[in-house]
């Protein structure tokens, strides 16, 4: 964001202001001319009081009171009642809108402060790039005794998607009290760290400022995998018709097209990692072991962390047969990841929801809009498809599970009974079907 619009947008003056200003000024103008008026008019005192004070010189006739001086006083009166009974509803008519500005302002305001905070309060620039593009974070691993195994790089997702996924307060909530077990420290004086509420609530402001579209993250997700997938070659990268022709070759019913989504950025690099599940859901994933001494000392044994199996469990859970352990349907596990858990609400058959668990099909922080989060939904059900064959510490199934939905039963009152018996409205087409997925087009 640009300081120096951030600066003089702060210290302009609304509309408002400048025309309170300017009536100040012209008051104050045809004060100083009426006092100069009345000094120049004054006579020199000679002579006694009697002879000089006001309240002894005679006043107008009757003649002169009751015509020019008092037309002048009704004009003066007219002229003043046009002034209130235009004013009025123009002040009024501007307010919403001065109240709009000011609230624009006041968030300008606000932006500003998350804008410092973010590149030189609290350093979050260093990890998560300009602008939340996304990084990268130095990370020390320690053994089980606490003892200095190897430092390494650790992927750190780009946040100009953040607010896609997490609501504000999810955000506010990470910030106070970071990501044990990851580079991510407690940056709140909740978690112990440096920052106030307000501070973490500017940065939020600052994050929500930089946003990219749910569109833009979509197709970006979708490139991504083109290119994972070899479906998209580096130089194409840009060229739009390029670009649209490969992701029409995407086989979304292809496990290994399920299995690139879960990992999604670990070879593109797109949003650092921000897209794919495994930076959550397999050990050590985040870790980078590519490139010029990623891992130091050089002879560290980091096989432990960095040899993984796709959902052997990390910062989240293993995703061990979520299907039918956990969901019955890959349908419902799909939708599960599109929407995410609330914090203390049910899901699938015996989840409770702790309110980490982002929806990434879902923006939480547009409740009056579906399906505009990062992914769109063709790639989270090729993920749910993936993920329904992990087996934890064992290598993935070569298939997904067949399983049924339960169904309920509902009992109408027959025809000819007290009330007519509704008709029974069609069910709602399963999360991942064609008509479903058809529907979304529309």
């Amino acid at each position: 964001m640009d300081r120096v619009s951030l600066s003089s947008t702060a210290l302009a003056m609304s509309t408002v202001q400048s025309v309170g200003a300017v009536i100040f000024v012209l008051a104050l103008i045809g004060f100083v001319i009426y006092v100069l008026t009345n000094v120049r008019a004054g006579n020199k005192e000679i002579g006694s009081e009697l002879d000089l004070a006001p309240n002894r010189k005679p006043y107008y006739d009757d003649d002169q009171l009751e015509t020019t001086k008092l037309n002048r006083t009704l004009a003066s009166g007219v002229a003043l009642l046009g002034v209130v009974a235009v004013g009025l509803p123009l002040y009024w008519l501007n307010e919403p809108g001065r109240q709009k500005g000011a609230e624009e302002n006041s968030l300008r305001t606000f932006e500003g402060r998350g804008l410092e905070t973010y590149e030189t309060g609290s350093q979050c620039v260093n990890c998560h790039g300009p602008e939340g593009t996304g990084g990268q974070a130095p990370f020390t691993i320690l053994d089980d005794a606490g003892a200095f195994v190897a430092s390494v790089n650790w992927r750190a997702p780009a946040l100009n998607t953040v607010l896609l996924r997490f609501s504000r307060d999810e955000v506010h909530q990470i910030i106070e009290f970071g990501r044990p077990g990851t580079p991510m420290p407690a940056w709140g004086a909740g978690g112990g760290g440096p920052l106030s509420e307000q501070q973490i609530d500017n940065l939020v402001d600052y994050l929500a400022s930089i946003q990219i579209s749910s569109d833009d993250a979509q197709r970006d997700a979708q490139v991504a995998l083109a290119s994972e997938l070899g479906l998209l070659s580096k130089e194409d990268e840009g060229d739009t018709d390029a670009e649209d022709a490969a992701i029409a070759q995407i086989d979304y019913d292809d496990l290994a097209t399920g299995a690139k989504a879960f990992e999604l950025g670990e070879t593109s690099g797109v949003g650092s990692g921000a897209y794919a599940c495994a930076r959550c859901h397999t050990r050590g994933w985040s870790i980078i072991t590519t490139g010029d001494d990623p891992i130091q000392p050089a002879d560290a044994d980091v096989s432990d962390i960095v040899e993984y199996l796709p959902g052997s469990g990390s910062y989240g859970p293993t995703l061990d047969e979520l299907v039918p352990r956990q969901f019955f349907t890959v349908d419902e596990l799909a939708e599960f990841i599109s929407l995410g858990n609330e914090d203390g609400i049910g899901y699938g058959n015996v989840g409770q929801g702790d309110g980490m668990m982002p929806g990434f099909g879902d923006d939480p922080n547009t409740p009056e809009a579906a399906d505009d989060g990062m992914l769109p939904r063709e790639i989270i059900c090729a993920i749910a498809r993936y993920e329904s064959t992990l087996r934890g510490d064992e290598p993935p199934a070569d298939s997904v599970p067949t399983t049924v939905a339960t169904t309920t039963t509902t009992t109408t009152a027959p025809p000819g009974a007290d009330e007519p018996a509704e008709e029974a409205s069609p069910p709602e087409p399963a999360f991942c079907s064609d008509e479903a997925l058809e529907a979304l087009d529309q």
